[in-house]
């Protein structure tokens, strides 16, 4: 199978997978993964293919959606990859995640972890995890509740800026984390009555 039919037949995958999603983790969402990975690998000696596949499936298997584990394996053996391709298509998805604490192990995989971790910053980062809390009952803002939105981004958003890998990213990130700061100070004066 040639890479454009193996990734038409990935994106079509995808489509059907994550249509209805309203927890930040939709089409769209990885639309734009795809764009930053390819972003960052512009002039890189990366394998285009590998990483545009982890991008459209990495959140195939995310534990917050409640999928079985296989399915990113099952739809991988369905496009003839080399076996080699296929292993490590799975490996990057593996280490993609922030809460698994993986460090990369291929330039694809850093790759993956920077743009997946970008879009989790900045104004989309922002819009993405209120969606996220709301889809699953979380409050807004509690001070004195860990789990609310607004302490997500001192438990996660905040720390990504600093880890990123490569220097494309760590520039897109330092942009996108000062968004933040300055977004949650706005909300700080809004909250507690500070701007009136």
């Amino acid at each position: 199978m040639t890479t454009q039919p193996a990734v038409l037949e990935t994106e079509r995958y995808v489509a059907a997978l994550h249509a209805g999603d309203y927890t930040g983790h939709d089409m769209a969402h990885l639309e734009r993964v795809r764009r930053l990975a390819m972003h960052l690998a512009e002039g890189g000696d990366v394998d285009r293919l590998v990483l545009t596949l982890a991008a459209l499936l990495h959140d195939v298997e995310d534990e917050k959606l409640g999928r079985e584990a296989g399915l990113v394996a099952r739809h991988l053996d369905t496009l003839a990859l080399d076996p080699n391709r296929r292993a490590h298509v799975l490996t990057i998805i593996g280490e993609t995640s922030f809460s698994k604490h993986r460090s990369p192990s291929t330039l694809e995989s850093a790759i993956m972890q920077d743009a997946d971790r970008l879009d989790a910053i900045g104004a989309i980062g922002i819009a993405r995890t209120f969606q996220f809390a709301g889809s699953r009952g979380t409050a807004l803002y509690d001070p004195n509740d860990a789990t609310s939105a607004v302490a997500h981004f001192d438990d996660k958003l905040l720390r990504l800026a600093d880890g990123m890998h490569t220097e494309r990213a760590r520039q897109i990130a330092r942009e996108r984390h000062a968004f933040m700061v300055s977004f949650l100070d706005r909300f700080e004066a809004e909250w507690t009555g500070q701007d009136i």
